[in-house]
């Protein structure tokens, strides 16, 4: 059973990849992260026109931005990767 991303977990890695310079190409990030290039084209058009609230938008029923307890300092400290 294939794990859901939470709309934080989707946003670290669309900045992740951003953020190589092209130095990785997108089918070989993709499958290093174990998601489909097509799942993951979708989140970059997604979080470019709407950011965060677009990914958490299409989540809205199924997950919370935020879950409690150990996964939120685990999205807070992706985000401080991310400030890096």
């Amino acid at each position: 059973m294939k794990k859901h991303l939470s709309p934080l977990e989707k946003e670290f890695l669309i900045r992740t990849y951003l953020a190589n310079d092209n130095t990785v190409s997108l089918k070989d990030f993709c499958r290093v992260n174990k998601i489909t290039d097509t799942t993951f084209r979708k989140w970059l058009n997604v979080y470019s026109n709407e950011g965060i609230e677009g990914l958490a938008r299409a989540d809205k029923n199924k997950y919370p931005i935020l879950t409690g307890g150990e996964a939120e300092n685990t999205e807070n400290l992706k985000r401080e990767i991310l400030k890096l």
